[in-house]
Parts: structure tokens; sequence; C-alpha cells
């Protein structure tokens, strides 16, 4: 590889994750793993670079103080991850977000909450980059959710509903916005423009 050609490190580690998984039999690999793999196949590969990918850059779940472009990766452990896989299609929704009292304040696919030995973690991708935030779920009904961040602020998200887009959100988009008949179809085309 010369100097001047590009990697698409995302591209190639995701394919040698893809590679490791399959010959393991299992969706676990660890980050080392994936480096010994890609050194072996080109040593101009920067170890560093992969790292960061697979740790922050493409974890869902990566520290709050990360930039998640993608959500390729989780991890499950220190230094151990697998292929990202939504739990379940309720995740293909679109929610509005308040923060304290700034009423649609963000767009959030790829929604998830976990909860584990008494703390919570919400984690979504606000259409620009990646966003997780510790702290407590304070109420969960079929329309959404609260949460209230360490930093004690309150996270309302709301399913995304058609009329309240055409209300707030349609004159802030950019380009061209079909008109949508349902919820399902302004879900679905926000999946298609930015998951």
């Amino acid at each position: 590889m010369s100097d001047r050609q590009m990697v698409n490190y995302r591209d190639e580690i995701l394919a040698s994750v893809h590679e490791i998984v399959k010959r393991k039999g299992q969706n676990e690999f660890e980050v080392k793993e994936v480096i010994d793999y890609m050194v072996s196949k080109n040593p101009n590969y920067n170890e560093s670079t992969i790292r960061t990918h697979i740790g922050s850059r493409c974890c869902v779940n990566a520290n709050a103080n990360h930039a998640v472009t993608y959500n390729d990766y989780e991890r499950i452990g220190h230094g151990v991850y697998r292929l990202y896989e939504p739990a379940s299609r309720d995740i293909r929704k679109l929610y509005f977000v308040d923060v304290n009292t700034r009423n649609n304040y963000l767009l959030a696919l790829d929604v998830q909450v976990e909860e584990n030995d008494g703390k919570a973690r919400v984690s979504f991708f606000d259409t620009n980059r990646g966003r997780g935030f510790e702290g407590e779920l304070l109420v969960k009904e079929e329309g959404g959710f609260v949460f209230l961040t360490e930093q004690r602020h309150v996270m309302t998200f709301r399913v995304a509903s058609l009329e309240e887009f055409n209300i707030f959100w349609r004159r802030q988009i950019e380009g061209n916005v079909p008109d949508f008949r349902t919820n399902k179809e302004l879900h679905e085309w926000y999946y298609k423009q930015f998951a």
C-alpha cells in the first residue's frame, strides 16, 4: 500500500471481524485478535487506529466521552466485543428528545436502555453521531421514557409522531423531505437516511 492510498479502516476492520467471528463460530472477538489478523494481512495497518475504531468510533456502548459514529460493535467485557445486533424491532423507532425544558432538542435513532446492577445507560444515534449517558431510568411507558443523567439533565424520549414532525421538525430539515402518510413511513425514512 502506498502512502497516498487511503485506507477505509472501518470497512477493513468490519470485514476482518466478520471473518474472525465466522471462523470461531460465535459472535465474540477480542481487539487483539483483530489487530493480529489485520497486521498479518498488511503490516502497515496502524494498531491504535484499529483499537480506536473498535472501542470508540464504532462501538454502540462506548464511554460517554467517546464520539460514536457507527453502530458496528458492542462491548461485552474488558477488551471483548461482539458484532452489534439490535435487541428488538422496537429499536427501529424514531424518537423526539426533550432535554430539561428544551422541547424537541434532538432526534434519536437506535435507542437502547440497559440496566445493570442498579445503574442505567441510554445510548442512541442523533443523526450526526452516537451518544451515551449513564444515569437513572425514571419512567418507562409504551410511547417513551424519561431518563435522568448523572449530570442531572432530564431527557424525555417520545416515539416520533408524524403530526409533531410536521409542526416542529419538517422546516428544519435540509433538502427534499417526502410527504409521509404514516408514522412508520417517517421512521423508515430516517433509518434509510441516517442509520
